[in-house]
């Protein structure tokens, strides 16, 4: 699988990683379990969950986008490299962001 088919997958996949963990709340709020009374560490659960799942799973799946990004950045660097008929020369570096 080339480097820029991976890019797309990636790209793909944590978009809907990032919809789903964004609204965790409304999705818990549809479907929240009965039981007013329910906690987790001591806040009620229908507090609790929405703010775990939606602001720090998306600072977790930021986090992960930002390694796997630059590592699929490497990979096509590299991927071209391999392809590209003349070498690149030492002042014609890519620049890199």
């Amino acid at each position: 699988m080339t480097a820029y088919k991976k890019e797309v997958y990636f790209t793909i996949i944590l978009t809907i990683l990032f919809l789903i963990s964004g609204h965790t709340g409304l999705l818990f709020v549809i479907f929240a379990p009965d039981g007013a009374g329910a906690t987790f560490l001591g806040f009620p659960i229908h507090f609790i969950i929405p703010v775990i799942m939606g602001w720090f799973g998306v600072l977790v799946l930021t986090i992960i986008a930002g390694y796997m990004g630059n590592y699929l950045d490497e990979e096509i660097e590299k991927e071209d490299a391999m392809t590209s008929d003349t070498p690149v020369s030492e002042g014609e570096k890519p620049i890199s962001l």
